[in-house]
């Protein structure tokens, strides 16, 4: 068995190195639709932010489905995060505010005021980790990732 807390902080670290992830969300026709995007920072309760804009289909996925995988590759330590839960979209205008930057206009010329700006509020149930240089490879080596379930206000090792 694998040490849950030396998981989480080799997770929490290859994801606090990398700027872009794929959102992932399951599409109408039962396909998975995939995007890049660039979430807010990891917060302590692994829940994490990502501005979007209302006329997204991710938005109309999530709000469908209430799910979404956000999953990050660290060439660097050749390894990779998957973290999946629950999504909802919200409208937070003071975050909005005190996150806004001139970069953002480019995407959303409205400004922090406008209400079709949102973010997908993303709160982690299950997170895959898979590291070579860490040696995070459960059996059968090289072909499985360490998966962690939140259990309650914790977390717990589940061999795959």
């Amino acid at each position: 068995m694998m040490d849950t807390g030396h998981l989480l902080t080799i997770a929490r670290k290859l994801i606090d190195d990398l700027t872009f992830c794929f959102a992932i969300t399951a599409g109408e026709s039962g396909d998975s639709n995939a995007r890049i995007v660039q979430p807010r920072k990891l917060q302590d309760d692994w829940s994490i932010d990502v501005l979007t804009n209302r006329r997204c289909r991710k938005v109309r996925e999530i709000e469908a489905s209430g799910r979404m995988t956000l999953a990050w590759q660290h060439d660097a330590d050749r390894s990779y995060v998957t973290l999946i839960g629950r999504a909802v979209i919200v409208e937070d205008l003071e975050l909005k505010r005190a996150i806004w930057s001139p970069a953002a206009d480019r995407w959303n010329p409205g400004g922090p005021e406008d209400p079709d700006v949102v973010f997908a509020r993303f709160a982690t149930e299950r997170i895959e980790l898979w590291s070579a240089v860490h040696d995070v490879m459960p059996p059968p080596t090289g072909y499985s990732a360490a998966v962690l379930i939140r259990d309650g206000a914790g977390w717990r090792y589940e061999a795959t």
